[in-house]
């Protein structure tokens, strides 16, 4: 009765591998059992006798090599091995330049934390390795700089407060006199003015002489003039005392906007300023130091007790979510590189892992002692699988980037994977039955995406095994010492 085996086949797209499963039939009594075994029994069961083929067929099966590179496998064998079989077929390959580089911090999301003012650090509250989001507090100085500049702002906000009162007040009290006075005047002149009209009536009448007419309107002009003369009089000490206190208005806004200046550079916002009163943790100079953005802390330099000065570098905290492999390539090697090319990084401390980025910049100097350029290659630092660690990307490692420099198109293309080096050189395991495998030499040159190319010892369209090859090469050496079984 014959048996079904399903395993994995893959072929080559490109630079892709794309999963093909076939179903290949096989019989194991009769392809295998008859194939095999009586020439197993023939060839070995004299040399070896009873025992050994006792002792082994039970033990390993019908797992053989042979001197002329030619492996059959059981399909239990077969499935246990995991081998997975890949299409040599024809794809597109990038030209390969490897260059060695270590992780490095992105420059441009490095922080600096510095106080603007200089006092005694109170307290501590974010300590070194710790992750900090952009805005939480990290530590709190006692600055007598700060409590003075404060004292100074208060001062001069309640002065312009108490200048605008003072010129709101007398603008309000002078008009009020004005009103005063004019009403007072021109009940004067209006006076004048009706005896004035009355002596002008009577001369018309002839009932009264000029003289009385002429006096009247003397005393009609005078009172005129007097209402003029005392009217203009109390505008002009108006006008001078308003613009006295409006300049001292003008003098107050000017000292209270350096003050608050003074301030705004000593970090406080428009809402600290807003709250800042008698009662206020500012006036007594409690500086807080505030992280500027996210990231983690790699220094610190603040303890508690400790006076710092303005500028001092209390805290260094690096965004780390990306970070830029800085890989040196020699001056000979400058005309493959260019800005825009991909990518693959290994790094020393994930052996089998590649992380895919591309060249973003290329440094302008030759360091004059290596005569080399660094190629900076921006990497995000994503979890691995293989270390489950956040912010896996430490600077400081060391690795090599494996740069995509042209691409063309190659005849044969295979995994790297599927390679087996020895010293007669690189040859491959080509399925030549659905269990069986056949080592063939081979010519190939490394190519960039863990592939290779082949150029002699394979035909487009022979599968090739790309997993599993220890236990074939295994299985090969054993026929080539004469055992007939895997040991």
């Amino acid at each position: 009765m014959k048996s079904r085996h399903t395993f994995r086949r893959w072929a080559l797209c490109g630079a892709c591998l794309v999963p093909l499963v076939v179903l290949a039939g096989c019989s194991a009594g009769d392809d295998h059992g008859e194939g095999h075994g009586d020439e197993h029994g023939d060839e070995h069961g004299d040399e070896h006798g009873d025992e050994h083929g006792d002792e082994h067929g039970d033990e390993h099966g019908d797992e053989r090599g042979d001197e002329d590179g030619h492996v059959e496998l059981t399909e239990q064998q077969f499935r246990s091995a995991g081998i997975v079989v890949a299409m040599a077929e024809p794809g597109r390959v990038f030209e390969a330049l490897t260059l060695p580089g270590t992780v490095a911090p992105n420059a441009d999301a490095v922080l600096h934390v510095t106080p603007r003012v200089s006092g005694q650090v109170r307290t501590v509250s974010k300590q070194l390795g710790q992750s900090v989001a952009a805005g939480e507090l990290l530590c709190i100085i006692d600055s007598v700089e700060l409590g003075e500049a404060v004292a100074e702002y208060l001062r001069d906000r309640e002065m312009l407060r108490a200048a605008d009162e003072t010129l709101a007040r007398e603008r309000e009290l002078f008009a009020g006199r004005l009103v005063a006075l004019t009403t007072v005047l021109d009940g004067a002149v209006g006076i004048q003015q009706r005896i004035y009209e009355r002596e002008e009536e009577l001369q018309k009448k002839a009932v009264s002489t000029i003289r009385p007419l002429l006096e009247a309107d003397k005393s009609f002009q005078m009172a005129k003039l007097e209402r003029d003369k005392q009217l203009t009089e109390l505008e002009a000490v108006r006008d001078a005392r308003l613009l006295a206190l409006e300049v001292d208005a003008r003098t107050k806004h000017i000292d209270l906007a350096a003050a608050t200046n003074r301030l705004r550079t000593l970090g406080l916002g428009a809402d600290d300023l807003d709250g800042i009163d008698e009662d206020s943790a500012l006036l007594y100079g409690e500086y807080r130091v505030y992280a500027p953005g996210s990231g983690v802390v790699v220094n610190r330099h603040a303890s508690i007790g400790e006076f710092v000065e303005a500028g001092a570098k209390l805290y260094i905290i690096e965004n780390l979510s990306s970070v830029w492999f800085v890989a040196s390539a020699f001056e000979e090697q400058l005309q493959l590189v260019r800005s825009g090319l991909g990518a693959q990084v290994a790094l020393d401390a994930f052996p089998g892992t590649t992380l895919d980025g591309e060249v973003s910049f290329v440094d302008y100097h030759v360091d004059p002692t290596s005569r080399s350029v660094g190629v900076r290659i921006t990497l995000d630092n994503e979890q691995l699988a293989t270390w489950p660690e956040e912010l896996p990307l430490r600077p400081g490692m060391f690795g090599r980037a494996q740069l995509e420099t042209t691409s063309r198109q190659a005849a044969l293309v295979l995994p790297e994977a599927a390679l087996v080096h020895d010293d007669s050189g690189d040859s491959v395991f080509v399925q030549v039955e659905p269990l069986g495998f056949e080592r063939r030499s081979v010519t190939v040159r490394t190519v960039a995406g863990g592939l290779v190319e082949i150029l002699s010892g394979l035909e487009a369209g022979e599968s090739v095994a790309i997993s599993g090859t220890f236990l074939l090469k295994s299985a090969l050496r054993q026929g080539e010492l004469g055992g007939g079984h895997s040991h």
